[in-house]
Protein backbone atom coordinates (compact mmCIF):
# COMPACT_ATOMS: atom_id res chain seq x y z
CA UNK A 1 0.00 0.00 0.00
CA UNK A 2 1.00 3.24 -0.87
CA UNK A 3 1.83 5.63 2.26
CA UNK A 4 -0.74 8.66 1.72
CA UNK A 5 0.82 11.72 2.28
CA UNK A 6 -0.38 13.88 5.04
CA UNK A 7 -2.58 16.51 4.30
CA UNK A 8 -0.89 19.83 3.49
CA UNK A 9 2.86 18.52 3.18
CA UNK A 10 4.12 17.88 0.02
CA UNK A 11 7.10 14.89 0.17
CA UNK A 12 9.33 17.98 -1.63
CA UNK A 13 8.61 19.78 1.54
CA UNK A 14 10.47 17.86 3.96
CA UNK A 15 12.65 20.80 5.47
CA UNK A 16 10.10 23.09 5.77
CA UNK A 17 9.70 23.13 9.23
CA UNK A 18 13.44 23.54 9.46
CA UNK A 19 14.36 26.18 6.59
CA UNK A 20 10.57 27.50 5.85
CA UNK A 21 8.31 29.35 7.03
CA UNK A 22 8.07 28.36 11.06
CA UNK A 23 6.94 30.52 13.81
CA UNK A 24 6.70 34.54 14.19
CA UNK A 25 8.67 36.17 16.84
CA UNK A 26 5.68 36.78 19.14
CA UNK A 27 4.65 32.92 18.97
CA UNK A 28 8.63 31.80 19.82
CA UNK A 29 8.01 34.07 22.68
CA UNK A 30 4.99 32.74 24.34
CA UNK A 31 6.52 28.98 23.64
CA UNK A 32 9.39 30.55 25.65
CA UNK A 33 7.38 32.25 28.06
CA UNK A 34 5.41 28.43 28.78
CA UNK A 35 9.26 27.01 29.05
CA UNK A 36 10.23 29.38 31.69
CA UNK A 37 7.05 28.86 33.66
CA UNK A 38 7.98 25.24 34.32
CA UNK A 39 11.59 27.18 35.56
CA UNK A 40 14.26 29.28 34.69
CA UNK A 41 16.10 28.45 31.34
CA UNK A 42 19.63 29.52 29.63
CA UNK A 43 19.28 30.21 26.00
CA UNK A 44 20.78 27.10 24.53
CA UNK A 45 18.14 24.99 27.13
CA UNK A 46 15.40 26.83 25.45
CA UNK A 47 16.25 25.43 21.90
CA UNK A 48 17.06 21.88 23.05
CA UNK A 49 13.41 21.61 24.53
CA UNK A 50 12.00 23.12 21.33
CA UNK A 51 13.93 21.04 19.38
CA UNK A 52 12.74 17.89 21.75
CA UNK A 53 9.36 18.77 21.21
CA UNK A 54 9.56 18.70 18.05
CA UNK A 55 11.05 15.26 17.21
CA UNK A 56 14.14 17.08 16.24
CA UNK A 57 12.60 19.02 13.17
CA UNK A 58 12.96 22.70 14.57
CA UNK A 59 14.85 24.58 16.72
CA UNK A 60 15.22 28.14 16.49
CA UNK A 61 18.69 29.37 15.69
CA UNK A 62 20.47 31.99 18.41
CA UNK A 63 19.82 34.21 15.96
CA UNK A 64 16.02 33.79 16.16
CA UNK A 65 15.81 33.41 20.03
CA UNK A 66 18.18 35.90 21.89
CA UNK A 67 16.19 38.99 20.15
CA UNK A 68 13.15 37.55 21.11
CA UNK A 69 14.60 37.20 24.70
CA UNK A 70 15.96 40.62 24.41
CA UNK A 71 12.49 41.86 23.70
CA UNK A 72 10.53 39.75 26.52
CA UNK A 73 12.98 41.24 29.37
CA UNK A 74 12.14 44.48 27.54
CA UNK A 75 8.74 44.11 27.73
CA UNK A 76 9.33 43.33 31.45
CA UNK A 77 7.77 39.31 30.67
CA UNK A 78 10.92 37.86 31.86
CA UNK A 79 14.33 38.34 34.32
CA UNK A 80 17.72 38.25 33.32
CA UNK A 81 20.99 37.24 35.41
CA UNK A 82 24.06 37.04 34.30
CA UNK A 83 26.26 33.61 35.17
CA UNK A 84 29.68 34.60 33.68
CA UNK A 85 29.43 34.73 29.89
CA UNK A 86 25.84 33.00 30.12
CA UNK A 87 22.55 34.39 30.80
CA UNK A 88 19.68 32.66 32.89
CA UNK A 89 16.41 33.71 32.11
CA UNK A 90 13.23 33.46 34.12
CA UNK A 91 9.49 33.98 34.16
CA UNK A 92 8.19 37.68 35.65
CA UNK A 93 5.01 38.25 37.29
CA UNK A 94 4.08 40.16 34.34
CA UNK A 95 5.09 37.79 32.26
CA UNK A 96 3.18 35.01 34.28
CA UNK A 97 0.01 37.00 33.76
CA UNK A 98 0.47 37.85 30.11
CA UNK A 99 1.10 33.83 29.60
CA UNK A 100 -2.51 32.99 31.31
CA UNK A 101 -4.29 35.62 29.37
CA UNK A 102 -3.33 33.56 26.04
CA UNK A 103 -3.20 30.25 27.51
CA UNK A 104 -5.47 29.37 24.39
CA UNK A 105 -2.84 30.88 21.58
CA UNK A 106 0.05 28.53 23.68
CA UNK A 107 -2.17 25.53 23.73
CA UNK A 108 -2.48 26.11 19.90
CA UNK A 109 0.91 26.81 19.29
CA UNK A 110 2.22 23.70 21.15
CA UNK A 111 -0.40 21.34 19.16
CA UNK A 112 0.76 23.14 15.63
CA UNK A 113 4.33 22.51 16.65
CA UNK A 114 3.65 18.29 17.73
CA UNK A 115 1.33 17.81 14.34
CA UNK A 116 3.86 19.64 11.85
CA UNK A 117 6.50 17.23 13.54
CA UNK A 118 4.27 14.38 12.90
CA UNK A 119 4.25 15.19 9.54
CA UNK A 120 7.64 15.56 8.93
CA UNK A 121 8.44 12.34 10.69
CA UNK A 122 5.85 10.65 8.80
CA UNK A 123 7.45 11.26 5.50
CA UNK A 124 10.80 10.14 6.86
CA UNK A 125 9.78 6.57 6.99
CA UNK A 126 10.47 6.45 3.31
CA UNK A 127 6.60 5.37 2.06
CA UNK A 128 6.74 2.65 4.34
CA UNK A 129 3.42 2.80 6.05
CA UNK A 130 3.89 0.32 8.91
CA UNK A 131 6.97 2.44 9.75
CA UNK A 132 5.60 5.52 9.15
CA UNK A 133 2.78 4.29 11.87
CA UNK A 134 4.65 3.18 14.41
CA UNK A 135 6.62 6.38 14.52
CA UNK A 136 3.94 8.56 14.51
CA UNK A 137 0.82 6.63 16.03
CA UNK A 138 -1.39 7.88 12.52
CA UNK A 139 -3.02 5.47 10.84
CA UNK A 140 -2.58 5.24 6.82
CA UNK A 141 -6.16 5.71 6.41
CA UNK A 142 -6.40 8.42 8.72
CA UNK A 143 -3.75 10.38 6.76
CA UNK A 144 -6.00 9.21 3.59
CA UNK A 145 -9.17 10.94 4.47
CA UNK A 146 -7.09 14.03 5.88
CA UNK A 147 -5.62 14.39 2.25
CA UNK A 148 -9.53 13.07 0.55
CA UNK A 149 -11.02 15.91 2.44
CA UNK A 150 -8.52 18.47 1.04
CA UNK A 151 -8.36 17.61 -2.32
CA UNK A 152 -12.35 17.72 -2.32
CA UNK A 153 -12.72 21.06 -0.98
CA UNK A 154 -9.42 22.20 -3.43
CA UNK A 155 -11.48 21.14 -6.43
CA UNK A 156 -14.73 22.72 -5.26
CA UNK A 157 -13.02 25.75 -4.67
CA UNK A 158 -14.80 27.84 -8.34
CA UNK A 159 -18.04 26.56 -6.41
CA UNK A 160 -21.10 28.98 -6.51
CA UNK A 161 -23.00 30.12 -3.46
CA UNK A 162 -25.43 27.52 -3.42
CA UNK A 163 -22.73 24.70 -3.43
CA UNK A 164 -20.78 26.42 -0.65
CA UNK A 165 -23.67 26.71 1.89
CA UNK A 166 -24.08 22.98 0.82
CA UNK A 167 -20.16 22.58 1.61
CA UNK A 168 -20.55 24.41 5.18
CA UNK A 169 -23.66 22.33 6.04
CA UNK A 170 -21.56 19.01 5.84
CA UNK A 171 -17.89 20.64 6.99
CA UNK A 172 -19.88 21.85 10.31
CA UNK A 173 -22.03 18.54 10.98
CA UNK A 174 -18.21 16.88 10.72
CA UNK A 175 -16.87 19.20 12.29
CA UNK A 176 -19.49 18.68 15.37
CA UNK A 177 -19.33 14.82 15.52
CA UNK A 178 -15.46 14.99 15.46
CA UNK A 179 -15.12 17.68 18.25
CA UNK A 180 -17.72 14.64 20.40
CA UNK A 181 -14.75 12.51 20.92
CA UNK A 182 -12.18 15.12 20.97
CA UNK A 183 -9.68 13.86 24.10
CA UNK A 184 -8.90 16.43 26.31
CA UNK A 185 -6.15 18.69 25.39
CA UNK A 186 -3.03 17.60 26.28
CA UNK A 187 -0.52 20.00 28.32
CA UNK A 188 0.58 23.01 26.30
CA UNK A 189 4.34 22.25 27.37
CA UNK A 190 6.33 19.48 26.29
CA UNK A 191 6.36 16.61 29.29
CA UNK A 192 10.17 16.73 28.88
CA UNK A 193 10.11 20.48 30.58
CA UNK A 194 10.50 20.14 34.65
CA UNK A 195 10.20 22.70 36.86
CA UNK A 196 13.18 24.00 38.63
CA UNK A 197 14.11 26.93 40.52
CA UNK A 198 17.39 27.97 38.96
CA UNK A 199 19.31 27.26 36.17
Amino acid sequence: MRNAQPDDMPAEGHASLVRGRKFTAQELALMVLALLQQGPRHGYEIIKELKAASLGFYSPSPGALYPVLGQMVQQGHALVEAEGKRKCYRLSDSGRRYLESQAQAVQLIFTRLRHAAKKMLWISQNMDPEAATQATGWLPEFVEARRAMRSALFARSDADQHEQRRLVDILNRAVAEIEQGAPAPGPAVPAAAKRRDAC
